[in-house]
């Protein structure tokens, strides 16, 4: 793959003196080698990306925290310790038998190997952990993962606050309009059962109906709302999500970013647009 790609940037600067030709041939080369990927803004800063498997992950970790009805602080937490522990991947392996997305370990009592490759599973017994310290929410984020983890390295999680407020804001809807994902696949799949569980946690705050290739979203309130577009969004390649408009703003799948709608959503509905049926 590396000498494939080495190859098209050579010709795409050959190519680059030819003017519009060499500019399609640049659209071409990024459109073909650049992974899936999505976007999630940072304030007064430069966006942090995250794959496929992050995005997915991601999103179970910050749907266990609404599940279990905690607070966006809770998921802060999660997010920054699963990035420093794993990078926000599933992993089968670790140090001696630690695993999966917060590598914990069988052998100290956090589950089954199985059950701790459930991301939703080990999610779950993370937040378990971290509610046992009466002041979780207030205690410094590094030092609350520490408290939970209990790592030979106590200042690691740190690092990775910063991102790990975007990701959660975003994926709690307190940041609207910050997380997007870019596919250049014209004809995703749909497959709604991709994000059942994730909007499922939402219980009665949210209500959906699907219709064709259009579900509905409508919400209790504006941060809920965006919480779960965005959860859809982050979910939106195993389910076929080709847009989203909420309100006046819209996210395609084949454009980074949210921008305007010439058609906007009813006032507290996300209307999702899913690509051909299986």
């Amino acid at each position: 793959m590396l000498r494939r790609l080495t190859v098209v940037l050579v010709v795409v600067a050959l190519l680059g003196v030819l003017g519009y030709g060499g500019w399609r041939a640049y659209q071409w080369a990024y459109q073909r080698f650049t992974p899936e990927q999505c976007q999630v803004l940072i304030p007064e800063g430069e966006p942090t990306t995250l794959s496929q498997e992050q995005a997915r992950n991601a999103s179970i970790i910050v749907a266990s925290s609404v599940e279990l009805g905690l607070p966006e602080q809770a998921a802060v937490i999660a997010i920054a310790t699963a990035y420093q522990e794993s990078g926000l991947r599933n992993l089968d392996y670790g140090d001696r038998d630690s695993l999966g997305l917060f590598q914990q370990r069988p052998s100290y009592g956090w589950g089954t190997q199985e059950e701790i490759m459930d991301p939703w599973y080990s999610s779950e017994r993370f937040y378990e952990e971290l509610v046992k310290f009466d002041d979780w929410e207030t205690t410094d984020i590094n030092d609350i993962a520490q408290k939970v983890q209990r790592s030979g390295h106590p200042d690691a999680y740190r690092k990775h606050e910063t991102n790990a407020r975007a990701v959660a804001g975003a994926l709690r809807g307190s940041a609207p309009a910050s997380l997007s994902c870019v596919s250049f696949d014209e004809a995703p799949t749909a497959d709604a059962a991709a994000f059942e569980r994730v909007l499922g946690t939402f219980g009665d705050s949210i209500d959906t109906s699907t219709e064709d290739a259009t579900l509905t979203l409508t919400a209790a309130d504006e941060t809920t709302l965006w919480a779960a577009a965005q959860q859809v969004v982050a979910n939106s390649y195993d389910g076929g999500v080709t847009s989203v408009v909420v309100g006046s703003q819209e996210w395609s799948h084949t454009a980074k970013g949210w921008g305007d709608t010439d058609t906007p959503a009813p006032e507290l509905t996300a209307v999702i647009t899913l690509g051909a049926a299986a």
